[in-house]
Parts: structure tokens; sequence; C-alpha cells
């Protein structure tokens, strides 16, 4: 489970965000695709949250200001953990975590602050990324985008220990697989493994 735009599976840049722990559901295979500010800042990029030359220009900033860079990531890591729980909410038909609720109400608000609106209706929120924290703001925003809206098509992988979030917008709305030649493939060759071995018993 890569960081490349392969891996962008979500539908949504916020669930993509949140795809950036790989296994998420399997303690033993665990990954982190975004385990430091220049994977967040090139993640970012990759994802289309920021276009390439300020990816360039956030780098730069990051590599003068290692401490700012840091407190980014800590920040993004805040609220991935939050995404987490507040997206599995969803799916399983829960309330969510008041504490959860509260780390993407507090990045949202510092986003909003600092946002302009764009000179053109409906009203939307703009903010030009200038140091490595914008990046985690511009990710609050969206998440608020997100979350405020319908979440029916919202749907978790179930392939074992996956945990990846994506937009069911299949026709039949029945996708159950971050990607059918990922997990869908790896649970259509356990099922043939059982039926195998049930024949020969």
């Amino acid at each position: 489970m890569e960081t490349t735009a392969s891996a962008l599976i979500g539908g949504h840049v916020v669930l993509d965000f949140a795809n950036t722990i790989a296994w998420r559901l399997d303690e033993r295979r665990m990954a982190d695709r975004v385990s430091d500010p220049a994977a967040l800042l090139a993640w970012a990029g990759t994802s289309g949250l920021l276009p390439a030359g300020r990816v360039d220009a956030l780098l730069a900033v990051s590599a003068a200001e290692p401490d700012s860079a840091a407190d980014a990531l800590r920040s993004a890591r805040r609220l991935r953990t939050a995404l987490h729980g507040l997206l599995d909410a969803a799916v399983d038909g829960g309330p969510p975590r008041r504490e959860d609720l509260t780390v993407v109400h507090g990045l949202f608000l510092d986003a909003w602050h600092r946002a302009e609106f764009a000179s053109a209706l409906p009203l939307r929120p703009e903010l030009t990324a200038r140091v490595p924290a914008d990046a985690v703001r511009l990710l609050a925003l969206e998440a608020a985008e997100l979350l405020a809206g319908p979440l029916a098509a919202l749907r978790r992988c179930q392939g074992p220990g996956c945990g990846w979030f994506f937009l069911d917008r299949s026709r039949s709305h029945t996708r159950q697989w971050c990607r059918t030649g990922d997990c869908g493939n790896r649970e259509r060759v356990r099922r043939h493994y059982e039926r195998s071995r049930g024949a020969r018993g």
C-alpha cells in the first residue's frame, strides 16, 4: 500500500489522508506513509491538496524551520487519528467520540480564521499554503466539509486488517474492497483455498 497516486482510492482527499496508515487494523503490519514532514508534503502534492509549486516552497520552509514542520506533522497525526474515530463511527453507526470532535473542531477553527472567501459564489473558504501547518489547515477545512455532508456512500474496506475508507460510487453500491486487485484479490484467494480444502475433506 504505497503513497503514489495509485493509493488514492478514497474518492475524497480527506479519506485518502486517513488512508495514509496502511494496515490500520493490523498492528503487525501497520505502516505510516507520512512518517515525516517531507512525506506529508509530498503526499499533499500527490493527492492534489497542494499544487506542485507550493509543495516545493513548503519543503524549503520545512527544511529551514524544522520545529515548525515537526509541529505541523504532529497536528496532521492528531487530525488523522480523530478522522479514524469519526469515520469508523459513521461506518459502524455509532456516536462519535467527543475527543475526536474536539480535535477536528479546534483545527477547523484555526484554519477558518486564516482562510478567505473566494470572490465567487457559492462562498468557499480558501487558504494559500505558505507554511507546512497550512497543509493541515487545508485538510481540516476539507474534513469539516466532508463530515457535514451525507455519508451514506462511506465504506470501510472489508479486507482483514486493512481499514481503508472510500466512497462507494459503484453503480450497484456494493463495493467492498479498497482495491479489487489488493484486498479483494486476497479475499478471493482465501475463499478459493477454503473451498478447495473443504472439497478435499
